[in-house]
């Protein structure tokens, strides 16, 4: 890929001093491997993607030149097993290993790459994705002794970072962000247009995510109009194919629904600019930090949300958004709050603020490589320079 920095010894001359002197810095220089699940097949876009992808570009735009940089798609091996051995030979010449796996990955990869990093003398930066990583070690606690020989283990939450060290023992954990690339937007767009409140889910478009939810609040003001006040809601994302006959029928029979198919990561926040607030009633209880809720800070709308296990590490209820309890009278609850921010502009206005200078504490790519920087630029990997 155009974005690998590649090596070659194709401009090496046998009689030039010069060059073989670049040769040889070349050589001295470090290797970084990002290993995960970057899609570029498939091109699924979702939560995983997106964030490896992320970190990928993170490395990328502030490494430098003294550092070899690549990646291995686990995607790969799906439609071809002897890849394998590429990624063997990259382990093989790497310093440090950037590691995103999801939960097959993690369960049934990470063992035999933890015994390679002694033999190939590498380290390992463990980068979660989501909250799961708790539940999944009393499920699997073979993976524990895994972890702990792990160089850095990088949650999502102060709330898993401080549960990982406190009943897990592992003490090598920092809080890294499910950060976003700021854009240029310098403050929060106020209501563009008064006669409809427009409300915005951006995620993983499945039941699970809390699709049920959203149908029903859209059915309570699908007859209504309220102090001249309609209520849209567009989704975007990819539908779930589980789910594809029971989403295309309501979107079909809800007059103030919408599907816009998938949005590009450059205009993400451009677009939600357009909207008064996000909504993510989500069931996943393992739920960490969303990037649909960072991205709504960016663009400085507030988000209704579930209160997942850890809503409270990204969501400040009343002020970023509002938490709403998953169960009897749900509906009504996301039902209220926006009743609320309909018949208040000026709360909605300084709920957008907050919302925005959230996104400055929250995630960020200047606070995330400042976090993952240091693991990245030592000099001496187990006290020798890196191959």
């Amino acid at each position: 890929m155009e974005h690998e920095r590649q090596f070659s010894f194709m401009n090496v001359g046998s009689g030039s001093s010069l060059d073989w002197a670049s040769h040889l810095n070349g050589i001295m220089k470090k290797r970084i491997l990002l290993l995960g699940y970057l899609g570029f097949r498939s091109n699924p876009m979702d939560g995983q993607t997106i964030k490896t992808r992320q970190v990928y570009e993170l490395i990328r735009k502030n490494i430098g030149d003294k550092v070899h940089l690549k990646y291995f798609d686990t995607e790969d091996l799906h439609s071809n097993p002897f890849r394998i051995f590429v990624l063997l030979f990259r382990l093989m010449r790497t310093s440090k290993v950037v590691y995103m796996p999801a939960h097959n990955n993690l369960r049934l990869f990470y063992p035999p790459l933890v015994f390679l990093s002694r033999l190939f003398h590498y380290d390992i930066l463990y980068v979660l994705i989501g909250g799961w990583l708790p539940v999944f070690i009393e499920k699997y606690p073979y993976l524990l002794p895994c972890l702990r020989k792990t160089k850095f283990i990088f949650p999502e939450s102060p709330l898993v970072t401080d549960c990982l060290r406190e009943k897990y023992a592992l003490a090598n954990t920092c809080t890294f962000p499910n950060f976003r690339f700021r854009t240029g937007i310098e403050k929060p767009a106020m209501r563009k247009n008064p006669s409809a409140f427009r409300l915005v889910f951006m995620s993983r478009i499945m039941k699970m995510k809390g699709i049920e939810v959203v149908f029903a609040l859209a059915d309570r003001f699908l007859t209504e109009n309220d102090k001249g006040c309609s209520v849209e809601i567009d989704f975007y994302g990819k539908v779930y194919a589980e789910d594809q006959v029971y989403f295309d029928q309501e979107v079909a029979r809800l007059g103030n629904v919408r599907y816009l198919g998938g949005l590009d990561p450059d205009r993400i926040n451009s677009v939600l600019q357009e909207y008064d607030a996000l909504i993510l009633p989500t069931r996943f209880p393992t739920e960490c930090v969303p990037g649909a809720v960072v991205d709504a800070y960016m663009a400085g709308i507030p988000v209704l949300v579930s209160n997942w296990l850890y809503a409270r590490d990204c969501v400040d209820d009343g002020e970023t958004g509002f938490i709403v309890p998953i169960g009897k009278g749900e509906v009504e609850s996301y039902e209220r709050h926006v009743r609320f921010w309909i018949s208040h502009p000026g709360e909605l206005g300084r709920m957008k603020e907050a919302a925005y200078a959230k996104s400055f504490t929250l995630g960020g790519d200047e606070q995330a490589w400042g976090i993952l920087s240091p693991f990245l630029d030592e000099e001496v990997v187990h006290g020798r320079t890196a191959r």
